[in-house]
């Protein structure tokens, strides 16, 4: 009859909701430790507290200190080799070499060897287009007759653009093998990445002095897109912190080179640092101001003839092999 099976239905309802809840009394019981407490991690990577450092304090201003410095010179800013970077990236740096009484200007088009002979400085920042073989025979010119150059790249990058025929993925390089090579110098195209050593994230990588070249008061600086460069008969400045990855082989681990410098040019993996927001994390501030003093120790010299024929009258800087050292 109909109140029978409706019996039924009540005695399976009723013994259902007496085993969720004994289940739900003794689940905890058994999920927890022997002691009471709760089991660490055995897999760390899934612990961010442990995985993400802590991020660096952001302090200090940028003030050179140099003995030798020149006054009253010129840095001419590479803008003509389809360079990334806006003028914003490079404010701290820029205000600090018009606090010492230099002149900045860029380079866009034209002449470069004719912009280089009224200048004492050429900073190139991320070029995307090579420099031509006359262009590296300019600068090369220059930094003979005692004209300094800093070079900055970057990591390879992918870029995304979009246009009329759809959108397209790319990848940027820096575009620094003609000119940096020209002085036994080169950039990598891996980026740099350390999970231990870095400024809140796994990109932001810590480097450390070497105690060479003349870095002092740096402890630590930051990078943050950097790549490791290399230099055959150069000073490295900086060096990134233990246990550095690069993004191509992830189980490799090293202490990579990411500041080099011979007599009159620096080269850097890293554009980023600069930046208003990270031009004073760590000790950022204390190695760009080592960098303005190197700037303002060029003392470009052009020779007499140098408007009409700079191929032939200057004296190129020489080449890794008969280079000097510091």
């Amino acid at each position: 009859m109909w109140w029978r099976e409706a019996g039924k239905r009540l005695v399976v309802l009723i013994l259902t909701v007496a085993v969720v809840v004994a289940v739900a009394s003794v689940g905890p019981m058994l999920l927890s430790s022997d002691d009471g407490g709760e089991e660490a991690f055995q897999n760390p990577e899934y612990a961010p507290d442990r995985v993400a450092p802590d991020p660096l304090s952001a302090t200090g201003t940028v003030d050179p200190s140099g003995v030798e410095a020149t006054t009253n010179g010129t840095v001419l800013i590479d803008r003509g080799h389809a360079n990334r970077f806006s003028r914003a990236d490079i404010e701290p740096l820029v205000d600090a070499l018009v606090r010492q009484g230099f002149t900045v200007e860029f380079y866009t088009d034209g002449d470069l060897g004719g912009r280089l002979a009224d200048a004492d400085v050429f900073l190139v920042i991320d070029p995307g287009s090579e420099y031509l073989p006359g262009d590296v025979d300019d600068v090369r010119q220059f930094t003979g007759n005692g004209g300094h150059l800093v070079m900055m790249g970057e990591p390879d990058r992918t870029a995304i653009s979009s246009g009329l025929l759809g959108t397209s993925i790319q990848t940027q390089e820096s575009r620094l093998t003609a000119l940096a090579s020209a002085y036994g110098m080169s950039v990598d195209t891996q980026y740099l990445y350390n999970q231990e050593h870095a400024d809140g994230t796994f990109k932001h990588l810590v480097a450390r002095p070497t105690g060479q070249g003349g870095l002092d008061g740096v402890e630590q600086a930051t990078m943050y897109t950097a790549a490791a460069v290399t230099t055959q008969r150069g000073t490295v400045l900086l060096r990134s912190a233990p246990n550095t990855h690069k993004s191509g082989s992830d189980q490799v681990t090293g202490e990579y080179p990411v500041a080099v410098r011979t007599q009159n040019t620096v080269l850097l993996g890293d554009k980023t640092f600069l930046r208003g927001d990270r031009f004073n994390v760590a000790d950022n501030e204390v190695f760009i101001a080592y960098l303005v003093e190197f700037m303002l120790q060029g003392d470009h010299q052009p020779s007499e003839t140098q408007d009409t024929d700079r191929t032939s009258a200057g004296t190129p800087t020489p080449t890794p092999a008969d280079g000097d050292r510091d």
